[in-house]
């Protein structure tokens, strides 16, 4: 067997399998260096993840040999050092000296990074022998190669910088030096103040009464949420009697009030009455003891306003930023002023504040408040705002990861990631899509979770970047359906059919709209049966959407329309009251030419589903289809009643249903249905409506152009001035020879037919 076959299994972690060949291949060629390494590397794999110590100590010993194999052949070998050295300082105690050899080899090399992983081993080996001070000198000397090696990556060397304060820190906690300990501690946290040490080092730093250090990781471990329920209310359990037994601390006893609001029934009860008189209680003995403190008015008026008492918060509010304006305390205020004097502030305070994390979670308080606002004034009012504190915690965030400034609170990763999909979603609902897009991709990038791509898709899909969007998609349902709620599994692959069918890639868009019904019948349907009534309705709600849908999807089959219609029929057989299908098959009956049946279900669409809470383009179409219908069946002033009525709710939209391009298309059907009704001089004035859009926009000639002008030649002839017919059917001629009716009738009207041939030979 070839060492690139043992190397493929290798790879593909059959370490067992690997290690017997191996053993069998080294007996006939003991001299191959690359298969005592291939050796050493699968014994080490097999030793970390077997649970047996005894069978992981044989595998380990197995490995030390293999390497030190490696290293006889070829002693410049560095990995196999490296490998040797790392089991040496970690796993084989009786290896110290040896490591200690291996690191000095490593260290001599002058590559910076396996300096480092050398140093580190070094520490450990003589952490061991109770080498304090080389130990010591060995990680300060590791901080200075950090120092180079990261010099352009802050998070990277701060993580470094952390991991060596840190065990600086524990040298001199295990020797008693706890004064030192601590100094070593607070440089470690301002390095990563989010680490997995926090909860042990609060506890050290109340011990030893340094309250500023435990209020700030106090902070962070209370934003954090990555220590258990019980252990936090153990901490702030003991805070508490603390500052009950005397202790004046007013960071202390502030960050102990943020603890309360996220553990409020275990520290104010279950009845929110009594709660609220106790938080209020709090707040104003906290305010008695610290009254340059901002944070206890801001407490108290969180109080007041959870109980939705805005005219007595307000003033607690105000001292609050009149202090310091924390931004959780200027997105409650600016609320509370609009209750209680129903607008908003026009200004809110712009200040300074370091922590992107406070910034964010103020986006997301005042996102919840207002998602439960009423009022859609005041949601759209409150857009602004929201953009402007997402925007803070995102530029401190992208500062520190993309810029190499600010300080290690912006160092939470997934929090960035998360800032990004809420500030870009704030970003989408303000029009700004290119921007929400470049917010969502690097915060994908950041952390990647499928609420990021499917806010970015809905940001490409309104900037008109279909392709995009469905990839986006597609890649949810490829890589996140074990965490994606079913709710969102149904809606998306109903936007992703829309989509794809607007892109006309039919054959995808079936092939989706085959896959989820199949599960919809096999599995979706039992499943969410377990779900909340909302989930339950809005995946009811898709799957008719999916099925309604079926109306735009073609295919190559000869009977492609009446395949659609009789899709929809049958839905329609389970569901008569689906306004939506008929909303579809209004469509589908026009274009098979069944232009009573397009009549019907428009006004089975207006009975079930109504017309006035529709978009203002769905109500357009409404009217104008039926009106077509009426004009393809002769019947004029039905087709005039509802043409003219597209026209008042056109007039009521924006501009983009106002587009000249709609209006060309109902003033055009107004002309011909007039004409129908033998009223030319109307006919003759929505035909001009036609010419003028044409030469306001400076469009070319095409087939409508030609159209809309012969249905005025007509009307010219049936009016009986025949010179104003003739000039516009030669106009036609002219720009556009191969309109035939325009042809026909100029050979009419200069006396063509049968025998004009020789009538022009006389």
């Amino acid at each position: 067997m070839h060492l690139d076959e043992l190397e493929r299994l290798y790879n593909e972690q059959a370490y067992t399998e690997a290690i017997t060949k191996l053993e069998i291949y080294l007996q006939d060629n003991p001299g191959e260096v690359r298969g005592w390494q291939l050796l050493g590397l699968s014994q080490l794999e097999n030793a970390k993840a077997t649970d047996n110590r005894d069978l992981a100590t044989a595998m380990y010993e197995a490995a030390y040999e293999a390497f030190s194999q490696v290293l006889n052949l070829e002693p410049a070998h560095t990995q196999a050092r490296v490998h040797r050295a790392y089991m040496g300082a970690n796993v084989m105690v009786d290896k110290g000296d040896e490591a200690i050899n291996d690191c000095d080899i490593l260290i001599a090399g002058g590559d910076e990074e396996l300096t480092t992983k050398a140093l580190l081993y070094r520490f450990q080996v003589w952490v061991l022998k109770n080498e304090t001070e080389k130990a010591l000198a060995d990680m300060h000397r590791n901080l200075q190669v950090y120092e180079s090696l990261y010099a352009d990556d802050l998070p990277q060397l701060n993580v470094a910088r952390f991991q060596c304060y840190t065990r600086i820190g524990d040298v001199y906690y295990h020797t008693e030096n706890r004064p030192a300990a601590l100094e070593y501690y607070k440089l470690a946290f301002d390095c990563t103040v989010y680490n997995n040490r926090l909860l042990s080092t609060t506890w050290f730093a109340l011990d030893m009464a340094d309250y500023d250090f435990a209020a700030a990781m106090l902070q962070i471990m209370i934003s954090s949420g990555e220590n258990t329920k019980e252990e936090m209310l153990r901490l702030l359990k003991h805070v508490q009697q603390l500052l009950t037994d005397g202790v004046r601390h007013a960071a202390l006893a502030r960050e102990f009030c943020k603890g309360t609001t996220e553990f409020w029934q275990q520290f104010f009860g279950e009845d929110d009455d009594e709660g609220t008189l106790e938080q209020i209680s709090t707040g104003k003995r906290y305010i008695a003891q610290y009254p340059e403190e901002a944070y206890f008015y801001h407490y108290t008026a969180t109080a007041f306003f959870n109980i939705g008492s805005y005219q007595e918060a307000l003033p607690w509010y105000e001292k609050s930023l009149a202090i310091h304006p924390y931004p959780f305390s200027i997105v409650r205020w600016y609320y509370t002023s609009y209750k209680v004097t129903g607008q908003f502030p026009e200004l809110w305070p712009d200040i300074e504040h370091n922590v992107p994390y406070d910034w964010y979670a103020a986006g997301v308080i005042f996102s919840e408040i207002i998602q439960l606002e009423q009022d859609s004034s005041a949601k759209q009012f409150a857009i602004p705002l929201k953009r402007f504190i997402y925007k803070k915690a995102f530029d401190i965030y992208h500062a520190y990861w993309y810029e190499n400034t600010g300080s290690s609170y912006a160092g939470h990763p997934h929090h960035f990631a998360m800032c990004c999909n809420n500030y870009g979603i704030a970003l989408y609902e303000g029009g700004i899509f290119v921007e929400a897009v470049h917010v969502h991709t690097i915060g994908y990038n950041m952390s990647p979770f499928w609420e990021q791509l499917e806010s970015r898709a809905d940001a490409y899909h309104s900037m008109g970047k279909l392709a995009e969007a469905i990839d986006d998609r597609s890649t949810i349902l490829e890589n996140f359906t074990t965490v994606l709620p079913l709710m969102y599994y149904v809606s998306i692959h109903e936007r992703m059919i829309d989509d794809l069918c607007t892109l006309e890639r039919h054959t995808e868009a079936l092939d989706l709209y085959e896959k989820i019904l199949s599960e919809y019948n096999s599995w979706i349907a039992r499943d969410m049966e377990e779900l909340e009534t909302y989930d339950r309705n809005t995946i009811t709600y898709n799957i008719d959407r999916i099925k309604t849908g079926r109306a735009f999807i073609r295919t190559n089959s000869e009977d492609d329309l009446s395949e659609r219609i009789l899709a929809l029929e049958s839905h329609l057989v389970e569901k008569p009251d689906d306004s939506d299908a008929y909303f579809n098959l209004m469509y589908l009956y026009f274009d098979n030419a069944q232009y009573e049946h397009c009549i019907g279900a428009i006004n089975n669409r207006i009975s079930i589903g109504g017309v006035p809470q529709l978009p203002v383009i769905s109500q357009m179409k409404i009217y104008y289809f039926r009106g077509k219908a009426a004009l393809k069946l002769g019947r004029y002033k039905a087709a005039i009643s509802d043409m003219q009525q597209t026209l008042e709710i056109m007039s009521a939209g924006d501009a983009a249903d106002n587009s000249p391009n709609y209006r060309f298309g109902v003033y055009a059907f107004m002309a011909e249905a007039w004409l129908g009704e033998k009223e030319y001089d109307e006919c003759i004035a929505y035909g001009t409506q036609c010419v003028n859009i044409y030469a306001g926009n400076n469009w070319a000639w095409d087939t409508e152009a030609s159209s809309i002008r012969y249905i005025m030649a007509l009307a010219y002839e049936a009016k009986g001035d025949v010179g104003a017919c003739k000039k516009l059917i030669d106009l036609i001629v002219t720009n556009d020879p191969g309109f035939q009716p325009a042809a026909a009738k100029k050979n009419q009207l200069r006396g063509g037919g049968l025998f004009s041939f020789f009538r022009k030979k006389k």
